[in-house]
């Protein structure tokens, strides 16, 4: 009998798909267990220190590297609806400085202020809402922008791209 009859092929064919498919859920699952240590430990990390600069920069830089984004920032939005504090992870203190001064929450950043939803987007400056960037800004183009609510109450936002 010959090695490549029918009833030996298919059998083989069958297994290496089987096989296939068992690699890929495997490769899913070890993402999703990565992922789930990344975000304890982004937790353990948080809650270790009780400085709120500390926390609110821990968790931008949690959520970054769980979406493996470029850029991130952490609006918090102040009694008067307006940034009081946007803290940065990715832009280098002196790109910073060229930049200037805190963003004042208009474009989409304004447009998460004051309709607290959970915003992605696949080109940034496209968006009706978009303001653009100002001078020395790094170009971004992809966005997520998701509200941070604290007892019901949004406490700000957090962006990512």
């Amino acid at each position: 009998m010959d090695d490549t009859s029918p009833r030996l092929v298919l059998p083989q064919l069958r297994l290496d798909e089987l096989l296939e498919e068992l690699q890929l859920r495997l490769a899913d699952v070890r993402s999703t267990r990565d992922r789930v240590q990344s975000l304890l430990q982004a937790v353990l990390a948080v809650g270790s220190d009780l400085d709120l600069q500390t926390v609110l920069h821990r968790i931008t830089q949690a959520a970054s590297d769980l979406v493996d984004s470029t850029y991130a920032a952490l609006g918090v939005i102040g009694d008067d609806g307006k940034l009081s504090q946007f803290v940065t992870v990715g832009i280098p203190a002196e790109l910073h400085a060229k930049i200037g001064a805190l963003p004042r929450g208009k474009g989409i950043l304004g447009l998460l202020i004051r309709e607290p939803r959970p915003l992605r987007l696949d080109r940034l400056g496209d968006d009706p809402a978009a303001a653009g960037f100002p001078p020395h800004h790094p170009p971004m183009t992809t966005f997520l922008g998701v509200p941070i609510r604290v007892r019901d109450e949004v406490f700000g936002n957090l962006y990512l791209t």
